[in-house]
């Protein structure tokens, strides 16, 4: 017994005076939720106007949040090119992050050509004006990483797409680019994790609707609000409400003249 009590004591002891493993410092940080914004054509490297969606969420949750702005050219001369540049990197960059953090969740924001990046990221790029060469998507296993997707004034938003939640409707038509058969069916696959916002007013997400790109630029006024609150929904985990597949919403823009038949989109895109 007495022996027994004595090798107790050591092994305590012993454990006791073994140090704790050190920290690596070159280990990544992980935040709880990892924000990716992409910003518009022509707006300045950084979040652009989809990063106030980033800004409440970031303010409103108790999680931790890392906040990064997507780096591509989004220009207009050569749109073609710098929407594929942009895919490709976030292709890259959501790659690299779910091997450093696996447990993170990953929330996509774009807007505009922003939307078009996130959207050619997942269900791949090409198609039509693209090029008629489609370019492959992420994986099912990287698309199931991701916890939240934000698309607002997709230029290849679809009619037919069941996660738009904004005021767009069927007979407004597709965007300037409509994506192929088998990009739309790659993303109604995860509609569950993609809320599209697209005003019947904008020029660029609905050709058909009454608008003008007046309507495209007052996409964010109209829809941050939603757009924060359902993703601040989706990373907390809570069960969501069901969103109206119509949405009432005035614009400021009913006073902006109707788009012209034609839109002076440049040639060699």
């Amino acid at each position: 017994m007495f022996s027994s009590l004595l090798l107790f004591s050591s092994l305590l002891a012993i454990s006791q005076a073994i140090p704790p493993p050190p920290i690596d410092p070159c280990a990544p940080y992980c935040a709880d939720v990892y924000i990716i914004s992409c910003r518009a054509t022509l707006e300045v490297q950084g979040e652009g106007q989809i990063g106030q969606v980033a800004e409440y969420v970031q303010s409103a949750t108790m999680q931790t949040v890392e906040r990064v702005a997507l780096e591509y050219p989004a220009i207009l001369e050569g749109y073609a090119k710098s929407a594929a540049t942009g895919a490709e990197a976030l292709k890259q960059l959501i790659t690299k992050q779910t091997k450093e953090c696996p447990d993170q969740k990953i929330v996509l924001l774009g807007y505009s050509q922003g939307a078009q990046v996130v959207g050619d990221a997942i269900s791949g790029g090409g198609y039509g004006q693209m090029g008629d060469e489609l370019i492959p998507g992420m994986s099912e296993e990287l698309i199931d990483r991701i916890t939240a997707v934000v698309l607002m004034g997709d230029p290849r938003h679809m009619a037919r797409e069941e996660y738009q939640h904004g005021t767009a409707r069927k007979d407004d038509g597709d965007g300037v680019f409509p994506r192929s058969p088998q990009q739309i069916e790659t993303l109604n696959k995860h509609k569950h994790k993609i809320s599209s916002y697209c005003n019947r007013k904008d020029a660029l997400c609905a050709v058909r609707g009454k608008g003008n790109l007046g309507g495209h630029y007052d996409t964010i006024s109209m829809f941050v609000t939603p757009a924060k609150e359902w993703v601040l929904e989706m990373i907390e985990g809570q069960e969501l409400p069901e969103i109206p597949d119509e949405l009432e919403i005035e614009s400021d823009s009913e006073e902006l003249p109707e788009v012209p038949d034609e839109l002076e989109i440049p040639q060699e895109i």
